[in-house]
């Protein structure tokens, strides 16, 4: 039986409150990058097994929210080969999670955003079709999404790398961060990392992330996209490296 239950302490709930508010507001803003900014950022000081299934449940009450209006703009053959790579992996990555020590954890999930991130700040894209990427793309999106909930960032890279339309891009994510959420959220509860605690905090986050998502929108019909895009690629990278720091410090016996 599910009961309210949350022991996080005020110094480290109100920070993370401030994370989820502005990573929404990046999330309606430019479609992409909430789960990114919210674990890589909320893993620095609290514990990814916690992390991770909560920011799956946000991320599943987003897409949800989001699906309906962009569901005729999905491109379906691409998302059922992101699918096929990811359904195959995901266990691998929540196992991953369930496992790794959490220095450990916390090391690979600022590694893979870093990589990401500064990918995506270059711009890279293809000059020539090549039909093996999307499976690619989906399997190393199912172990990123497993261990570290930034299954999305891989499937942004490669849709910019082949010059996708805005329109489909968008609409694909959607419908690709609706169905892996739900599959990876299933393994977490699989794993015993869905507790009351964490579907408590699940709770409490979903308020601010509504209020971002809302005032990103505004934003966006306000604003150009690119700048934005850059500034959070650029805040990205800055938390990856921070992440790092800490991850090797613990790793060589600190605190």
């Amino acid at each position: 039986m599910f009961g309210l239950q949350l022991d996080l302490p005020l110094w480290q709930l109100l920070p993370a409150i401030a994370i989820i508010l502005g990573a929404a507001v990046l999330r309606g803003y430019s479609g992409f990058g909430f789960s990114s900014l919210t674990v890589t950022s909320l893993a620095l000081f609290m514990p990814p097994k916690m992390v991770v299934p909560t920011i799956f449940m946000l991320e599943i009450a987003a897409s949800i929210h989001l699906l309906p209006g962009v569901f005729r703009q999905v491109d379906r053959k691409l998302l059922g080969q992101l699918l096929v790579g990811t359904l195959i992996c995901t266990p691998i990555g929540v196992w991953l999670l369930t496992h790794l020590p959490e220095a450990h954890t916390r090391l690979m999930i600022c590694l893979m955003v870093l990589a990401c991130a500064i990918l995506l700040l270059l711009g890279f894209e293809q000059k020539n079709a090549n039909p093996r990427l999307p499976m690619a793309t989906g399997f190393v999106s199912g172990l990123a999404n497993g261990a570290a909930a930034i299954g999305g960032l891989p499937v942004v890279l490669m849709m910019l790398y082949t010059q996708m339309s805005p329109i489909a891009t968008r609409a694909t994510l959607v419908a690709f961060f609706a169905f892996t959420d739900i599959y990876a959220l299933i393994w977490t509860g699989h794993q015993n990392l869905l507790t009351d605690e964490v579907i408590t905090l699940g709770i409490v986050f979903l308020v601010p992330m509504v209020i971002g998502l809302s005032v990103g929108r505004f934003l966006f019909k306000r604003s150009g996209q690119k700048s934005f895009r850059n500034l959070a690629l650029v805040l990205l990278i800055s938390v990856s490296v921070i992440g790092l720091a800490r991850s090797g410090y613990q790793m060589m016996g600190g605190a």
